[in-house]
């Protein structure tokens, strides 16, 4: 379960989220933790409401219904936003984050059903979120409104491009086509009537016998 969650494609979206809700205003980057929690919830028990919504876009049933490239571009669009405008678009945000993650969590379960499951998934999440911001928060450093851009244009970047690869289908190998293969020489075949030494035994020029009695007068 790990293994799934710690993937490359599943904790970038929630590091990209955690450094954006380190930017926010203390009382938004609250309420975007409960929004995270609200959204957690609601993707684990409303995963099908998704999967139908999501379900007419092509090949997404083949990448987890497409939930790490749209989270992806939820956290760089925050990251983009202005301080302002980032203070209101946060709780929304974070809550489709959170929406997304426990979605794919359900969706790669190794177990049948397994309840601790989805605590485990929501405390794997939330670990990677909270280290960041949380750090951030305690330690801003001086290049943030220079960073955050370069960042967030950075995962806008990968959230468009993964989801583009997404829709297109996979290419599959052409068979190897082999040379044709020579013509073979034409043999003759031999008369299944030919005696030992070549001689056949219905020989179709033989001279006919004289009838008895033919031949000349005495």
């Amino acid at each position: 379960m790990l293994v799934s969650v710690l993937s490359f494609e599943r904790i970038l979206p929630l590091v990209g989220l955690g450094a954006a809700l380190a930017l926010a205003p203390r009382p938004s980057f609250a309420l975007s933790l409960a929004a995270f929690c609200a959204g957690s919830a609601i993707g684990w028990n409303a995963q099908s409401l998704y999967l139908s919504l999501v379900a007419r876009v092509p090949h997404a049933s083949e990448h987890l219904f497409l939930t790490g490239p749209l989270a992806t571009l939820a956290a760089g669009l925050l990251l983009l936003a202005p301080r302002r405008l980032r203070a209101v678009l946060a709780p929304p945000l974070a809550a489709l984050a959170g929406l997304l993650h426990m979605v794919a969590m359900r969706l790669t379960d190794p177990t049948l059903h397994d309840p601790r499951i989805a605590w485990l998934g929501f405390a794997a999440a939330l670990w990677p979120l909270l280290a960041v911001a949380l750090t951030v928060r305690a330690f801003p450093p001086r290049w943030t409104p220079i960073g955050a851009p370069i960042l967030g244009s950075w995962l806008l970047a990968i959230g468009l491009l993964h989801g583009a690869a997404s829709l297109v289908p996979r290419r599959t190998e052409a068979p190897l086509l082999l040379p044709p293969m020579p013509a073979q020489p034409s043999v003759p075949r031999a008369n299944p009537f030919a005696g030992a030494a070549g001689d056949e035994l219905f020989p179709s020029s033989a001279p006919m016998s004289r009838p008895f009695g033919a031949g000349s007068a005495p």
